[in-house]
């Protein structure tokens, strides 16, 4: 039996769950790390799926059914990471819609007061997250909203985070190895500032 070339196994894997190759100018030992915690989180969500998720933040969460709270709307190319971002935000009693580009993206936020928004800088392009950053803030300000914005992306370069936030994000989370408790803790974060107001 032929040996299989990890990269070419990968690549098929990610096109099998996310149904989109990999853009050239992407760092694949970056996507097979942070597509292998994806890939571990949703194995834990649906063999855990009747038990209290747990969080450094959030300790344990009851699986009470409750009206749904704010809205928050999640932006990301990949399905596998929308899938995943409305299973751990739903935990937060957060009413979560997903868009896998910015035209649908910013459609649904003409359409829906969003409390919240959090949006892959990649999709597929910086310049795209960009140009959905500066339009989003643009409606809030014009529908006269406070929407927190959080740009999350697997880049580590510092200006990046620096030209995201001087666009008007509210935070910036790198997707490294623990980003998925480190998104619930900054979102449970806010949500606990709007309770206590």
């Amino acid at each position: 039996m032929p040996s299989v070339d990890l990269d070419t196994e990968f690549l098929e894997l990610f096109y099998g769950i996310t149904n989109t190759k990999v853009p050239e100018n992407i760092d694949l030992h970056n996507l097979k790390t942070q597509l292998k915690g994806i890939v571990d989180v949703i194995k834990d969500i649906n063999n855990n799926s009747r038990k209290p998720y747990k969080s450094k933040a959030l300790g344990n969460m009851d699986d009470t059914e409750e009206d749904q709270g704010p809205a928050i709307l999640v932006v990301d190319d990949l399905g596998v990471i929308t899938y995943q971002l409305k299973v751990l935000l739903s935990r937060l009693k957060l009413d979560v819609d997903c868009s896998q580009e910015i035209y649908d993206a910013v459609n649904k936020f003409k359409r829906r007061k969003y409390t919240y928004v959090v949006m892959d800088l990649f999709i597929p392009t910086e310049r795209e997250g960009f140009i959905l950053l500066a339009e989003l803030k643009k409606l809030a300000q014009a529908y006269n909203l406070k929407t927190i914005i959080g740009v999350i992306t697997a880049s580590a370069r510092k200006e990046i985070e620096q030209q995201c936030k001087a666009r008007g994000a509210d935070f910036f989370l790198e997707k490294n190895n623990e980003w998925q408790n480190n998104l619930l803790e900054i979102m449970s974060g806010y949500i606990g500032t709007e309770e206590s107001e």
